[in-house]
């Protein structure tokens, strides 16, 4: 084996760290077609392998090449500038065992976890999270579907060893490692396997052609969140189209949150002129932003460009979005009605939208912590948790109408109908009720963790779907 000379290779890795090992080829060579490189969301195969083991920040990712066509892959994925700059490349020869790689790997790995995953297939980025956040309380783990392994696997310090010295079961690919994995499951019992069920969604080999057009369909799929309700999955509908057409320029997430801002911004303005046909249109441009609202999430999970402050300016800017609205919305009445009454309906509506966005700011950072995409789904979960509490529990069933997915068409329905002034004084409502609601759900679940750290938790089932 070959290791590239710049790397570390007798770097001593902290305990209870993570090593990420990815298998380039799984599959014999073709000359027609190399798995690794085929794409799927503009994006080669094996680089989303890599950019979603990195997501979860392992201490060392190492790549495992062949000696035939390693060179080649390497220097299309360095083409595609987005190659984390820490991998490590190791060429091996044909039919190498994996009991060899893992070996060379945990010499100088101390007591490391090793995770295992297979280049050749898309995988949806909850696998990559549920492997790295592993509690290693078994020896190994294995994420499958039915008796398929989905290529990601993940060995505590004592199997990695087991598998290193092992040097007769011949290892060398997913399904052997599979097996070997059973028949250690088998000798040593149950404990020693920690074995999760997947959906088939989750992830797609790819071994043929055909197979690029599945992964595809189900990348779209995993497009769709959980917390997306009826308006957001029609929303959807149109986000993934154009979000598809972005990511074959050099758009990022970032660039498409800003023009989202951008197109909310006007709306608003719009909205300020007054009158029937400039509220009428900036009801139209609401309806755009909140469509385009989706892409820049899109085309961050499209080209695995997600980042915690992506997450963050996206909030930002869904933040403003409302507060241009309610803006343009206060002057536009005023302006064009002469009712001073106006200026202290949006009064009220701007203290209680802004109240709620600063609630919510704060939440987000406390309830989903290093995951702030998964603040709605937390606060969600939270509320359904507490079903004994009539007020959390009607909060939970209509928070949807304050989301963004949903208001822009509530508020062009108004427009259409000009009934402006009644959104504008259901608006000043709804934003107050939503600030005194999200701040007696903050004391609540404060509470209710409180009691549950002095009740010791229940243990989890497996195996788990995801």
């Amino acid at each position: 084996m070959q290791l590239r000379k710049q790397r570390r290779d007798l770097t001593k890795v902290p305990s209870d760290a993570q090593i990420a090992i990815i298998f380039a080829n799984s599959l014999p060579w073709s000359r027609w077609f190399e798995p690794a490189l085929a794409r799927v969301g503009t994006l080669p195969v094996l680089l989303r392998a890599i950019l979603g083991v990195q997501a979860t920040h392992p201490e060392r990712i190492i790549v495992v090449i062949n000696r035939v066509t390693g060179p080649q892959i390497r220097e299309d994925l360095l083409n595609t500038r987005r190659l984390p700059a820490c991998i490590e490349w190791l060429e091996v020869a044909d039919g190498t065992t994996l009991s060899s790689i893992v070996r060379w790997v945990t010499a100088n790995a101390g007591d490391a976890r090793v995770l295992l995953v297979s280049g050749d297939r898309t995988y949806q980025p909850a696998l990559h999270r549920l492997a790295s956040e592993w509690d290693g309380q078994s020896d190994a783990l294995e994420l499958a579907t039915e008796n398929r392994p989905t290529g990601i696997f993940a060995l505590g310090h004592e199997a990695a060893l087991e598998l290193g010295a092992d040097r007769e079961s011949n290892v060398v690919t997913v399904r052997d490692l599979h097996c070997w994995i059973t028949r250690k499951a088998i000798l040593h019992g149950p404990s020693f396997l920690d074995f999760r069920l997947v959906e088939e969604d989750s992830w797609q080999q790819i071994s043929v052609p055909q197979d690029l057009i599945v992964a595809e369909q189900k990348l779209d799929r995993w497009l769709v969140k959980p917390t997306d309700g009826v308006f957001a999955r029609m929303n959807r509908t149109i986000s993934i189209p154009i979000s598809r057409q972005l990511i074959k320029f050099q758009i990022t997430p970032n660039m498409v949150s800003l023009f989202t801002l951008g197109v909310s911004f006007a709306a608003g303005g719009f909205y300020a002129l007054g009158g029937y046909g400039c509220t009428f249109l900036g009801a139209v441009l609401s309806v755009w932003a909140s469509i385009l609202d989706g892409c820049d999430g899109e085309v961050a999970r499209l080209k695995l460009q997600a980042t915690d402050f992506g997450c963050w300016l996206e909030t930002a800017c869904d933040y403003l979005y409302y507060l241009f609205i309610f803006v343009g919305m206060t002057i536009g009445l005023a302006r064009s009605s002469g009712n001073r009454t106006f200026w202290a309906w949006g009064a009220v509506l701007l203290f209680g939208a802004a109240f709620t966005i600063l609630l919510a700011w704060f939440e987000r950072s406390r309830l989903s912590g290093k995951h702030p995409e998964q603040f709605l789904a937390v606060w969600q979960k939270k509320a359904e948790s507490t079903s004994s509490n009539p007020l959390l529990r009607m909060a939970r069933q209509v928070e949807f109408i304050i989301r963004r997915c949903f208001l822009p068409y509530a508020l062009f329905a108004f427009a259409v109908l000009d009934l402006n002034w009644l959104a504008l004084y259901m608006s000043a409502i709804g934003a107050n009720v939503a600030w005194m609601v999200s701040l007696y759900s903050r004391f609540t679940f404060t509470s209710k963790s409180r009691v549950s750290a002095k009740t010791p938790a229940a243990p989890e089932m497996n195996p788990m779907n995801v």
